[in-house]
């Protein structure tokens, strides 16, 4: 087994980038075509994001199988100056934080806020993420599709307060004259190993009431999980005033939990206040020579990803009539919806949980950071002290509210996600839509509404070519593009992303996708 997840390590750093925040599923096709996939994805890839697409056949074959998918994505806080720069920023992101990096001088701290808090932002997002699927199979036979898919994946998502690089203070409510300098932090790390067994056949309760060109699918995924390191910080801190008040006040709470090697070294902070210490004995100076710091489990799982799709066809397409012996469609209409990432995981390796209550004090006000905050491993411990009083809410030692510790067996939700999408096919033209939205804030997703286009069109029958979209509101843009080859026998694909902030005109390259090899028998 270990060789088994160092060798998916290995496969994720290859693959340097690839998907987004909502997305359930990456793979270079769906990439392409704007992160969506809940109409469009048909392999064994389905399992993830809408397993009723199993029973949609794009070839005459009726099995497939591949291996090694890789993908990531990386939306930094300050981009690398060269693609070839932010891929290495990607690569080192994983390497444990080195007090003193990432420092910030007056025209970098004003690129920052210029960059990611325009027009008055409060608070900045920013996601890290790497996904596999190590291997797949799918099998139909009749009305019946059967697939197994093993995938690993891994992300860091943070939300950084505008107070933490910028003194000033913004107007929150003109009403009572509030105003705030945001200290909020916020970081998010899950690692998950998951085992998925797809069954999808036709709804044949609904078939019956709807047009013979016409046939509702189902599909559930059930999967077994096992889950590395995890963390989930959540610093909740404001100084505001009212134009009344003489001093401004500060408000912060916090809530922490973890498992694993950060749970280790939080603790061992908490002991020491030493935060150096914690990080070199806990999280690896190369990510590659001790992967284990965060792969090794820490909890175990289970959940389900369950769909449905309704195809239509179109024109003189009599595939679902059964009129065509390869029931292959080549015009045709697919709305489809899943719910992805039903379930939980309990952590019970170094299972440990803080929190401190609400509470209001007169303080000093503390210093712009000097540093930028990525979320590199073991950052967090320095970063919430490193600009003097109030103390680091981890280590509040003679502070006014106590700092409740629990090192009881804890559970938390899956990243649920619910999506919901359209996909028109005619002959060599697809083109989708896609809206998706989670259920909870975790490091895979959150909770804002994110909507994908994409287009995929063949100049030659082997050969596609897909472009997309995807657009929220608060997030930059993101522009997509991806090729590949595509016989009768196996399929070779890449994607790459790019996106675009405050309206600027030229794109960052932020992350791709390579899939390895498929083949079809």
């Amino acid at each position: 087994m270990k060789y088994l997840f160092k060798s998916a390590i290995i496969l994720l750093l290859v693959g340097h980038w690839g998907t987004a925040l909502s997305q359930s599923v990456s793979t270079p096709k769906n990439i392409s075509m704007g992160g969506g996939g809940t109409t469009y994805i048909t392999g064994f890839e389905a399992n993830f994001i809408n397993p009723a697409n199993l029973m949609i056949r794009e070839r005459a074959s009726n099995r497939s199988i591949g291996i090694g998918t890789v993908s990531g994505f990386y939306n930094p806080v300050m981009p690398g100056k060269s693609s070839l720069e932010q891929a290495k920023m990607y690569r080192d992101f994983w390497d444990a934080y080195r007090p003193g990096s990432l420092p910030l001088n007056s025209a970098t701290r004003d690129q920052l806020l210029d960059r990611n808090y325009k027009n008055d932002r409060r608070i900045s997002e920013h996601q890290h993420r790497s996904d596999a699927i190590l291997a797949g199979l799918k099998l139909q036979k009749g009305d019946q599709t059967f697939s197994l898919t093993a995938r690993i994946r891994n992300a860091t998502r943070i939300e950084v307060g505008r107070g933490w690089y910028d003194e000033q203070y913004i107007q929150a409510d003109s009403d009572n004259g509030m105003n705030i300098r945001e200290m909020s932090l916020v970081q998010q790390s899950q690692f998950l190993y998951e085992f998925s067994f797809g069954y999808a056949q036709p709804f044949d309760f609904v078939n019956g009431l709807i047009p013979r060109l016409g046939k509702l699918y189902i599909g559930i995924a059930p999967k077994f999980i096992i889950g590395g390191s995890y963390m989930n910080l959540q610093y909740d801190a404001q100084y505001w005033f009212t134009n009344e008040m003489d001093q401004p006040r500060f408000t912060r709470s916090m809530s922490y939990a973890s498992a694993g090697s950060y749970s280790e070294a939080t603790s061992y902070f908490k002991n020491n206040n030493d935060a150096a210490g914690a990080i070199q004995n806990f999280f690896p100076s190369s990510y590659l020579q001790n992967y284990g710091a965060y792969t090794e489990p820490s909890g175990y799982g289970g959940g389900f990803d369950f769909g449905l799709t309704y195809v239509l066809s179109l024109g003189d397409d009599l595939s679902l009539a059964g009129q065509k012996g390869d029931g292959i469609l080549e015009k045709s209409l697919r709305i489809g919806f899943s719910v992805t990432d039903l379930g939980f995981i309990s952590y019970n390796q170094h299972p440990l949980s803080l929190t401190q209550s609400n509470d209001t004090l007169l303080t000093d006000i503390i210093s712009e950071a000097n540093t930028q905050f990525e979320g590199r491993p073991g950052q967090y411990l320095t970063f919430l002290s490193a600009s003097g009083d109030p103390v680091n809410p981890l280590y509040n030692e003679g502070e006014t509210s106590e700092l409740t510790e629990n090192r009881e067996i804890f559970t938390t939700i899956l990243p649920t996600t619910f999506n919901a999408g359209m996909l028109l096919q005619v002959d060599k033209l697809l083109l989708s839509a896609d809206l998706t939205i989670g259920l909870n804030d975790t490091a895979f997703n959150n909770t804002k509404l994110m909507a994908h286009f994409g287009m995929e069109f063949r100049p030659l029958s082997t050969i596609p070519i897909r472009l997309g979209t995807q657009i929220a509101a608060g997030y930059p843009t993101l522009w997509t593009a991806g090729t590949g080859i595509e016989t009768r026998r196996w399929d070779f694909s890449i994607g790459a992303q790019f996106l675009t902030k405050n309206k600027s005109v030229t794109p960052e390259f932020s992350g791709g996708a390579v899939g390895m090899f498929t083949y079809h028998f």
